[in-house]
């Protein structure tokens, strides 16, 4: 947990040990704060105060409530792992506390060495993310810190919102069948698959050139107008991936899911950039 004037984490020590001397107390320091080399050394640093963001833990002065002899060991934890630990606790376990909360988080992944299996860890929370609206969970305030790690989407990333239904043809289908899933879905390229499997794309200029040529090729099958099949990305592939294939004049990509394939065209990533 995190140490602040030490009333929390001395209270509980002095239980829990009462219980179970075998119990560790493990607190939460942060950079710019005297606790953790007071506690190793007994040397209150003066050189170990400066300025810092984290809020509700750490001091510049000895609080006379923190009890060092039961608390085991100190971490500390940058003020940027702090921030985004808070927002990641929020967005993955829908807990939403305050900047604390991440920095406790963010000291028990930077101690996982210490636990072996079998071990129960509990973790305090002592602060609501309430007060914490305008700066952590503040994408701007992030980024003016630098704190704001913004990766770049994967294939998965993209296709996510999308309508998990891919419009496709087999390849033994009629033509006038491609025609009019293109007109009814209002797209201007449709996959082929046989065996589930991708084999082959018509796109609308395919279909204009062939239907020139010939009306009849209405009712041949699909097979007989379709080109290459689309390239097939993993869920996995960066942005930079699908960018280079789209980029080679192709009108789409199939990327590989659970149930079958999703589609992304360059709209797809357009809209999720903008």
């Amino acid at each position: 947990m995190g140490v602040g004037t030490g009333g929390t984490i001395s209270g509980s020590a002095r239980y829990l040990k009462e219980k179970n001397p075998d119990i560790q107390v493990l607190g939460i320091d942060t950079y710019g704060s005297i606790f953790k080399k007071y506690k190793e050394t007994g040397e209150f640093d003066k050189n170990e105060i400066y300025p810092y963001i984290t809020e509700g833990i750490g001091e510049d002065f000895l609080p006379q409530c923190v009890d060092f002899s039961l608390i085991d060991h100190f971490e500390k934890v940058t003020d940027r792992d702090a921030a985004i630990w808070t927002r990641k606790i929020a967005r993955e376990e829908g807990i939403f506390v305050g900047n604390s909360a991440g920095a406790a988080m963010a000291g028990l992944v930077q101690m996982k060495d210490r636990f072996k299996e079998g071990d129960v860890v509990v973790v305090i929370f002592h602060d609501h993310g309430t007060r914490y609206l305008g700066k952590m969970f503040n994408d701007d305030w992030m980024r003016e810190r630098g704190f704001l790690v913004e990766e770049k989407p994967t294939a998965g990333d993209l296709l996510k919102g999308k309508s998990l239904s891919l419009v496709s043809v087999e390849a033994e289908e009629p033509v006038y069948l491609a025609i009019e899933r293109m007109r009814q879905h209002n797209i201007d390229q449709l996959p082929v698959f046989e065996d589930g499997k991708p084999v082959g794309t018509i796109t609308d200029a395919r279909l204009f050139d062939a239907i020139l040529e010939d009306a009849e090729v209405r009712h041949q099958k699909a097979r007989v107008v379709m080109g290459p099949a689309l390239p097939v990305l993993k869920p996995e592939d960066k942005l930079e991936v699908v960018a280079t294939r789209l980029g080679n004049g192709l009108p789409a990509v199939l990327v590989e899911q659970k149930n079958g394939f999703g589609i992304l065209t360059k709209q797809d990533i357009i809209g999720k950039l903008k």
